[in-house]
């Protein structure tokens, strides 16, 4: 039985404070919690601030949303950076202009983001994989012209990448050009996402920045899981905030969304998309140890 003993605070474990400003999902696959499953299975200590609140299964997708106020908002994000300061900050579905807006200015006067000390990955949530829009009038405008200027890195899927450039991103060429596009925006650096490029492609992001280009290529897992996007931009924050350069936490992301999805289990819910399993790389290391010789 493990020791009961009061751990020691995450900075003295060396376990990097990681904050995501985000939405939740009560069923668990994406949003908020799968951030901070994330932030765990990464060895990063998680922390939170609510944007919205949605009504969603696994069956029906997100059904309603309810913002919060966005000075409560701004409330937590103060809260928290005075008590455990986050060394790595990511955001998820800010929905409404007025949140974005408020994120944007709590970002500046703390410190993070782009020419700061402290990455600030944006994750513009704007759809979900089927298509839902997740983000009120008026919002899309302020995220080009409020946040992506503070981005350290901007963490677009294909759809979302589209309404940002307004063009097409169907091909390998088009991710090239949006991305620029999007570093034209002001982001310091962006992964574009390509899961949801045709099934005969392999599984392959595009990071750009002014060091150049570099494609990050996994094998395609034929799985339609949830909250994929979430993890990749939660691990990558987490990988910042440990320390890594872009290029090495990306492709740690990287390989670590892969696992997620190749161990995702059959079903969970109703719906037809499969969870992500957070803990893989666990199950793995245990099945390892438990398959080694005695002595080994």
């Amino acid at each position: 039985m493990p020791a009961l003993d009061a751990p020691d605070p995450p900075r003295a474990t060396g376990a990097p404070p990681c904050l995501t400003i985000a939405g939740s999902d009560p069923s668990g696959g994406a949003g908020m919690q799968a951030d901070l499953k994330t932030f765990a299975a990464a060895g990063a200590y998680g922390m939170g601030a609510l944007t919205v609140a949605t009504d969603c299964t696994t069956r029906s997708g997100v059904d309603e949303v309810r913002a919060l106020e966005p000075a409560f908002v701004r409330h937590q994000i103060d809260r928290v950076a005075g008590d455990v300061a986050p060394t790595g900050v990511k955001t998820g579905m800010l929905f409404s202009q007025a949140i974005i807006r408020t994120v944007a200015r709590a970002a500046r006067e703390h410190g993070w983001g782009k020419d700061a000390q402290t990455p600030f990955v944006v994750d513009p949530v704007m759809t979900t994989r089927a298509g839902e829009r997740l983000l009120s009038d008026g919002a899309e405008g302020a995220m080009r012209e409020a946040l992506l200027p503070l981005a350290t890195v901007a963490t677009p899927s294909l759809p979302e990448a589209e309404r940002l450039t307004g063009r097409d991103v169907r091909s390998r060429r088009a991710m090239r050009q949006a991305a620029e596009k999007i570093l034209d925006l002001g982001a310091e650096a962006v992964v574009v996402t390509g899961g949801h490029l045709g099934a005969g492609e392999p599984a392959v992001d595009l990071l750009l920045d002014a060091d150049g280009k570099a494609w990050l290529e996994a094998e395609r897992v034929p799985r339609t899981v949830r909250g994929a996007g979430d993890a990749f931009s939660a691990a990558l924050a987490a990988g910042l905030a440990e320390g890594h350069a872009l290029r090495e936490a990306a492709e740690r992301a990287k390989t670590y969304v892969t696992g997620a999805i190749r161990h995702a289990p059959e079903r969970s819910g109703s719906g037809a998309g499969r969870p992500l399993w957070h803990e893989w790389q666990r199950f793995v290391e245990e099945a390892g140890n438990a398959a080694a010789p005695a002595g080994a």
